[in-house]
């Protein structure tokens, strides 16, 4: 597997609803309501030269190979993968793959967001190297297959079904990851109390100006070991974690409240409106202003 000549590229979650369907794909993107799901998109994927660029995402993605193999690399771990993996990739983790030759492929993929299911969060986020395991009972294939039906199909109430279908889904997948890490002598370490300690404070209040300094003298622990026990937990920095929860917040502020957006600044604790303009824009490529109309319009679509 050769590395991608350009450098990667950042993959966006999708703003609109659009569907995708051929005798070689089928993709939906945002196919219920972006303000009550965490599903961004979920896809079919049946083209034998299959292969994508080097990129990244803002949320994570879930992928299944029903048939085949081929090759998977995230971050600088590549994996050889085979009919019955599936893999996952966080947030932030550059990642790229391609089919294998002469033989027939079927892939099953989804992105999603844990902005409405916190609880699960820590699971997913202190994933570690071992990436990529195999679907023994074939229990995430048959309800991954089942959530894609429901989201192609559309039949009645599909919305409730393919959220407790996705909730199944993750439970199932965080569970597999765990019993399999355990079989391979290497459980994952459970979260220290200094990791709650601060997960708790910056989801209790979701601010822009938290002092993570503050916050590590009061657990009591150094800033620095705290910020090296998070990472190694979490995956993440400390202040990353906390800008992450702020973008959260302010996108579903902007779309699903009226309130203005001096009033979304100040109660997260920004300085100015200017300041959490710039802020918005580094991480959205819009203003609060412009993605709030973007989100009128795509709920008039």
């Amino acid at each position: 597997m050769s590395l991608p000549s350009k450098p990667p590229y950042f993959d966006h979650a999708p703003n609109r609803p659009r569907r995708i369907e051929n005798e070689l794909e089928f993709r939906a993107e945002l196919p219920f309501d972006a303000q009550a799901s965490n599903l961004c998109y979920i896809g079919e994927q049946l083209m034998p030269n299959w292969g994508t660029a080097s990129h990244y995402h803002d949320h994570f993605e879930l992928c299944y190979l029903e048939d085949g193999h081929g090759q998977y690399q995230i971050d600088k771990t590549l994996y050889r993968i085979h009919a019955g993996d599936l893999w996952l990739t966080k947030p932030g983790e550059t990642h790229y793959g391609l089919a294998g030759k002469d033989a027939p492929f079927r892939l099953l993929y989804m992105g999603f967001k844990l902005e409405w299911m916190k609880a699960l969060q820590p699971d997913f986020y202190q994933l570690g190297a071992g990436r990529v395991v195999p679907d023994e009972d074939g229990a995430v294939r048959w309800i991954l297959q089942r959530l894609l039906r429901e989201v192609r199909t559309r039949p009645r109430l599909s919305f409730h079904m393919a959220e407790g279908l996705l909730l199944q889904l993750l439970v199932t997948v965080s569970r597999l990851f765990h019993d399999i890490a355990q079989r391979r002598d290497a459980p994952p370490s459970p979260l220290g109390g200094a990791v709650i300690a601060v997960m708790n404070r910056l989801h209790g209040e979701i601010r822009y100006d938290h002092d993570i300094e503050a916050i590590a003298r009061s657990i009591p622990i150094s800033r620095s070991h705290l910020a090296r026990e998070f990472r190694s937990a979490i995956g993440m920095p400390v202040g990353e974690y906390m800008r992450s929860l702020c973008l959260d917040k302010a996108k579903f502020e902007l779309r699903a409240t009226d309130k203005p957006v001096t009033q979304i600044a100040e109660e997260l604790r920004f300085s100015s409106i200017h300041t959490f303009s710039i802020f918005f824009k580094r991480f959205t490529g819009r203003t609060p202003t412009d993605y709030r109309k973007q989100a009128v319009r795509d709920n008039r679509a």
